[in-house]
């Protein structure tokens, strides 16, 4: 007899659906029964019922159909029954936590495990009056759930074996917590807290031993079991059904009882754009527009550029007074290769009444298309002198995750000091149409159409005849920064603005599906009973020229200090180079303990395109402090061998941390060959009180830049020297 984990949804066209999971024995004959009720006042109406038996769930591991209804007039229910699997190691749990991320469920979100506590005994409990034995009882609780034991009496060495089960939705950030008390629970005979982060690192996820109870006796111990079981859902050979979320009606037939496409049809051009990334960098020999004393003097130009590409306009900030400016822009569109397109380049001087004319420049689109990279100084036309140094790079959507982190480390290395972040992906979605839309006023269809949004961009497509299944066959396309974190908000609308069912699409979902794409009938939320939409929605990473370069490598080899670059203990990593990482250490009281004085984690690299050296300090792991109080560590850079003003950087200051995080960024506006001449000397410090300026020194590391790859852009953990120490 083994025990299994049942997981099943019911299917709502109009809410998200609950998801409710029960414990069952693979005993034959069992059934699952499911009623349905009309709510009323004094009386619940019955609306039919369905039974159906386990063995089919077991045989076929998922199970996802529409039960028509007896003994309530017509009617179906829509259930999707998972039968998953108790694991007793953790060698699945992230896959299955990263599953449950997309299963969207009300009240609660799935399980990724279950807990069994199995409370034996207790010894030694105190004794609130003397010669008077306790009452005990015992709450076990796991987040907002807590289960009672039985009431043992006058006694300070219970028995109660009694077992307890709690659902887990992250065993890694939960914990048990447990209190003893006096019958009627008003004193507290001990009490505590354990982490199930413990647990996971147990043989075979079990911890049967004696603990020692908080706030109670000097022997007071409570004997008992835990054990957590991993519930992993392995779908059989053949896929089983697709994985459509949980109450998406009948994709195939609507309520008319009419065929409908499986899958959208959108045009053969339908995702094959590219994103154009535009580096305005700098221009040379302008003309001067502003002279003075009737041009006896020359003056000077306050110059702008007016960037013109696929029906879009980007106009950059003005310079004033140069006619070598330098912008270090970055500009971003989506094209595709329809033949005669340009990059257009129009340069001005900014005056009060009217802009003078400094010259224009241009690119061919296909150029760029065909050879991916085109870096030029370009000379100005219909002006006597100047030219301009752009750079143009094509990105083709990439449909896999493989060098998402990746790319978003280079991006956030190449990022301007102005603009947007860069676009680390491409969204394309296909609007194919939309099925049994509610009626307007109870009797007419509605001329509906929808409306699209990312972020701040929004998109809609045309409105359609009235209908309850328009058809709109429109693809839309959507540059997206931080593919882990926005969603895409879809709204089907009447002419005149009336809602008629919505969509959220978190991106996080596609990232977990094969190929990035979804494709299919998606169930709309405040709609009508069935109402659904057709779409196609694919995620394209862009991999750009040096993120390509560095996948490779996101380790920095060189400097004085040795890098290090496994993790340092008691962090986790997002990905590579440390960008987008969460570091999660807690801070103790400080002990003053010879050993390491702790690490920094550094990224060191040169901008080739801004021409300056970067540097971005992530943060510290285990300081060792120097005094009885917890420090207040800020780091300090200087650029040496000059230690004046202009080579010193410093971060913020991070209170009372031994592990604080910084991530931020400071540069030097020199050359590449200058900065390899240079010594990166890092400082941790700590001010030692509010009134001093006395700074209480933590530790140092010293780079010799000579040594760094300054174009890898690495990111590396370095042991922090004593200051005492030479360079």
């Amino acid at each position: 007899m083994t025990p299994a984990w049942l997981c099943w949804a019911v299917g709502t066209p109009v809410c998200v659906c609950p998801v409710p999971q029960f414990i069952v024995h693979e005993v034959p004959g069992q059934e699952m029964e499911v009623e349905l009720f009309d709510k009323d006042p004094d009386q619940d109406d019955l609306l039919g019922r369905m039974k159906l038996d386990f063995g089919e769930v077991l045989k076929a591991r998922v199970l996802e159909e529409w039960f028509p209804l007896q003994e309530g007039g017509q009617g179906r229910l829509h259930l999707r029954l998972e039968w998953l699997t108790l694991m007793s190691d953790t060698s699945k749990l992230d896959q299955v936590l990263e599953r449950n991320r997309t299963i969207v469920a009300k009240p609660e979100p799935p399980s990724a495990a279950i807990l069994v506590v199995y409370l034996d005994r207790a010894e030694d409990l105190p004794m609130k009056k003397p010669g008077k034995e306790p009452n005990p009882m015992v709450q076990v609780s796991v987040q907002d759930v807590t289960r009672e034991s039985k009431v043992v009496y006058n006694t300070s060495a219970p028995i109660w074996e009694d077992a307890f089960r709690f659902f887990l939705h992250d065993p890694m950030n939960q914990d048990v917590d447990i209190q003893v008390k006096d019958d009627p629970r008003q004193s507290s005979l001990g009490s505590l807290s354990l982490p199930l982060a413990r647990l996971l690192t147990a043989p075979d996820l079990t911890l049967d031993q004696p603990f020692q109870l908080q706030h109670s006796g000097p022997s007071s111990r409570l004997y008992m079991k835990l054990v957590l079981r991993v519930l992993f859902f392995d779908p059989p050979e053949n896929g089983g059904p697709p994985p459509t979320p949980p109450g998406q009606p009948d994709p195939l037939t609507s309520t008319s009882g009419t065929q409908r496409p499986p899958h959208a049809s959108p045009d053969p051009q339908f995702g094959t754009e590219h994103v154009l990334r535009i580096h305005l960098l700098e221009a040379e020999n302008l003309i001067a527009k502003d002279n003075f004393f009737k041009g006896m003097v020359r003056g000077r130009s306050d110059p702008y550029v007016k960037v013109r590409v696929a029906g879009g306009v980007f106009r950059s900030r003005v310079i004033k007074e140069n006619l070598n400016p330098r912008w270090n822009e970055v500009y971003e569109v989506i094209v595709d290769n329809v033949p005669g397109q340009d990059v257009e380049f129009d340069l001005f001087d900014k005056d009060i009444d009217k802009d003078d004319f400094l010259g224009r420049c241009k690119v061919p689109l296909r150029r760029v298309l065909s050879t991916r990279i085109v870096d030029e100084w370009l000379p100005l036309e219909e002006v006597k002198s100047g030219r301009l140094h752009v750079r143009l790079e094509r990105l083709s959507p990439h449909p896999s995750t493989a060098l998402l982190e990746q790319v978003l480390h280079t991006n956030s290395l190449l990022q301007p000091a102005r603009g947007e972040d860069l676009a680390a992906a491409l969204l394309s979605v296909f609007v194919d149409r939309a099925a049994d839309l509610p009626l307007r006023k109870g009797s007419k269809p509605p001329a509906a159409f929808a409306s699209l949004a990312v972020g701040t961009v929004t998109a809609k497509t045309k409105t359609c005849s009235p209908s309850t299944e328009p058809v709109w066959d429109e693809g839309f396309s959507f540059l997206i920064r931080r593919p882990h974190g926005e969603s895409l908000e879809l709204q089907v609308k009447e002419e005149g603005g009336q809602p008629l069912g919505t969509l959220t699409l978190p991106l996080s979902q596609l990232l977990a599906t094969e190929g990035l794409v979804m494709d299919g009938w998606v169930p709309l939320a405040r709609g009508g009973p069935g109402s659904q939409i057709l779409l196609r929605v694919q995620l394209g990473v862009l991999v750009s020229q040096q993120a390509e370069a560095g996948a490779g490598s996101v380790s920095l080899d060189g400097g004085d200090s040795a890098p290090q670059p496994s993790e340092a203990p008691g962090e986790e990593e997002g990905g590579a180079g440390g960008l987008r990482q969460r570091l999660l250490p807690t801070d103790s009281p400080p002990e003053q303990t010879e050993g390491p004085l702790g690490r920094l984690q550094l990224t060191v690299w040169y901008h080739g395109d801004e021409r300056k050296l970067v540097a971005i300090v992530h943060g510290c792991r285990k300081l060792r402090p120097v005094s009885k109080e917890l420090p207040d560590p800020y780091v300090s850079l200087v650029l040496l061998p000059d230690r004046s003003r202009s080579t010193k950087r410093k971060t913020s200051v991070q209170k009372r941390t031994l592990n604080p995080d910084f991530n931020e960024r400071f540069e030097w506006d020199i050359s590449l060959e200058e900065a390899s001449r240079r010594k990166l000397e890092a400082h941790v410090k700590s001010p030692l009180s509010f009134m001093s300026r006395e700074k209480e020194a933590l530790g140092k590391i010293h780079l010799d830049l000579a040594r760094v790859d300054l174009s890898e852009g690495g990111t590396c953990w370095y042991e922090l020297q004593d200051e005492r120490s030479s360079p």
